[in-house]
């Protein structure tokens, strides 16, 4: 499984539309064909989202297509006006 973790700050007074936002776009994303898991957690003030997909290939068709599904789904909402993409960390899940 491929895995990213995304790192989100979000804009004084936006958590409450912050919230509603990156849900529906998790939820548009869990419909997706290859995607695993769609999570989110708070980390010291921080938003964390953890995308799981079935291999790169699908994550880079979903998410890294500027004509892609996230990119439509983060247009269409706003979310870049309410909250700031920071980092985030990818990779294959490795076994232990």
């Amino acid at each position: 499984m491929y895995i990213v973790v995304s790192e989100w700050e979000v804009l004084p007074g936006k958590e409450e539309e912050f919230h509603r936002v990156a849900g529906a776009i998790g939820q548009i994303l869990r419909t997706q064909p290859g995607v695993v898991m769609v999570e989110a957690f708070d980390s010291g003030g921080k938003k964390m989202a953890v995308h799981g997909y079935k291999d790169e290939a699908t994550y880079r068709a979903l998410v890294q297509d500027p004509n892609g599904v996230f990119a439509r789904a983060v247009e269409e909402s706003g979310l870049e006006k309410i909250a700031r993409w920071v980092r985030s960390e990818r990779g294959e899940t490795i076994d232990f």
